[in-house]
């Protein structure tokens, strides 16, 4: 962030100074107490498990240039008559309030990034691409809410190019109401999948969310969309904006419009895959997944509308890391495993079994699922789908693990038969201690759950179980 002066921060947000502005100058801004640096503006928020008002004179005592507040009784008295405490009726809403006036601000060109799945792995696709030759940075981790995209924003400073925000959402109306305050020049939708269900309802209420981004944007912005998304898209987008759709090329069938970017020729490595676009220029990709091709070709289409050349792309395909727990594959031991358990809804669990269904060479596979969360009413169905899928994929043991896990172990019965062994659990906890008696050395692991599961928590039982074994 640019340096600014608390006093037309203050005017941004509307709020009210107590006593004359002590510290003109602010150099950052932070919402965690313990990343607060001197020169910082602090916001207090309310969250589920701390009040952000119960560290202010920590972190005015640290240097803070001042803090934003919404409840001036939490804050000791001394404080509040010295020009450092800015209050405001809701924090929150101030600092999004902040982050579209900063936006207003700077030159650097916003590339937001929407969708059900592969949101945090094509963002950091394209910053990968875009760093290569251009000067930016891109959210941390999954900083995607209504905090984590107005800090993205407010990260930015006067030499980049390019920010690159993932907006997500679980209820209506946030899709739109972070797209204001990005103002994105760029647009990726990755993906339209059922996702928190319980309160869309639907794959249309689902469609309808993610492309609401659309209404943020200026007329003839750009917008590239993975073909399974152009499905669902507005029938009036080409006519509003610059359009680009990207996709494998199986998916050109079936009377689909080809795509614009198409991926060919995939085929998998020790180490990755290689693939060609619209059967031509030849990249290789360090990760597994056909899936992580198509968001790879995100990444190749943001590229190319940053002007980079071919050359300079495919250098930069070449480099890409996916972030933790995402198809994210150590060895432990004699056991390989991939954490993929960063989230999960059906979209993301039938691109996983993909992966495990392409790997050769490995005496036994085995399948850890756990619950996806939110999905309503269309949870029973969406988890015996799951099952069923997993019974079908070329998994030799399936475990089960969660609330839905009988639905999920009844599935893929039904699916199998007795072709597979298949276990369900209710817990992780329970699961934890029967590892040693279902995991065998040399064994291929997928972990794949919704983030609230915390099914990584296995990985630690993995490497005991491997101790063990030595």
């Amino acid at each position: 962030m640019r340096p600014l002066t608390l006093e037309e921060m203050v005017i941004a947000i509307e709020g009210r100074v107590f006593g004359t502005i002590a510290s003109p100058t602010v150099t950052s801004v932070s919402t965690d107490s313990r990343d607060a640096k001197p020169g910082c503006l602090f916001f207090a928020i309310k969250g589920e498990n701390h009040d952000g008002h119960g560290y202010v004179a920590d972190v005015l005592d640290r240097g803070a240039s001042a803090a934003v507040i919404s409840d001036l009784s939490a804050v000791p008295a001394r404080y509040q008559t010295g020009g450092r405490l800015v209050l405001v009726p809701d924090t929150v809403a101030s600092l999004g309030r902040l982050a579209a006036w900063y936006r207003r601000q700077f030159a650097a060109q916003v590339v937001a990034v929407v969708g059900s799945n592969g949101k945090t792995t094509t963002k950091d696709m394209i910053a990968t691409v875009l760093g290569h030759k251009r000067r930016g940075r891109s959210a941390k981790a999954s900083f995607n809410n209504h905090i984590g995209v107005p800090m993205t924003l407010l990260s930015v400073e006067p030499a980049d190019e390019f920010i690159v925000v993932e907006i997500g959402t679980n209820h209506p109306g946030e899709i739109a109401s972070l797209g204001r305050i990005a103002k994105p020049d760029t647009c990726v939708v990755t993906s339209i999948g059922e996702e928190h269900l319980e309160f869309f309802g639907s794959l249309d209420g689902v469609a309808g969310e993610e492309f609401s981004i659309l209404s943020t944007m200026r007329s003839r912005a750009f917008v590239a969309m993975s073909q399974q998304a152009a499905r669902f898209a507005p029938a009036s987008i080409r006519d509003q904006f610059t359009v680009l759709t990207y996709g494998l090329d199986q998916e050109s069938a079936g009377g689909s419009p080809e795509c614009d970017l198409r991926a060919t020729d995939i085929v998998a490595t020790a180490d990755g895959q290689r693939f060609k676009v619209n059967a031509r220029f030849d990249y290789r990709l360090p990760v597994l997944g056909r899936h992580n091709v198509v968001n790879a070709l995100a990444a190749i289409a943001i590229g190319s509308r940053f002007r980079m050349t071919t050359e300079e792309i495919t250098e930069a395909v070449a480099k890409v890391q996916l972030p933790p727990m995402r198809m994210q594959r150590t060895r432990v031991g004699t056991l390989t495993v991939i954490n993929d358990a960063y989230n999960a809804n059906p979209s993301s669990m039938a691109a996983a079994f993909e992966v495990l269904d392409c790997i050769q060479d490995v005496r036994r596979k085995v399948l850890i699922l756990g619950d996806m969360r939110e999905l309503g009413d269309q949870s029973t169905r969406c988890h015996q789908t799951v099952g069923r899928d997993a019974g079908r994929s070329t998994a030799h043991v399936i475990i089960v693990v969660g609330a839905m896990a009988r639905v999920m172990a009844d599935g893929a019965t039904g699916s199998a038969g007795t072709s597979k062994r298949i276990y369900a659990f209710p817990t992780v906890e329970a699961l934890s201690e029967r590892l040693p008696e279902l995991i065998e050395p040399e064994d291929l692991i997928l972990l794949k759950a919704s983030r609230g599961v915390r099914l990584e928590r296995l990985v630690d039982s993995l490497q005991e179980l491997a101790r063990v074994e030595r």
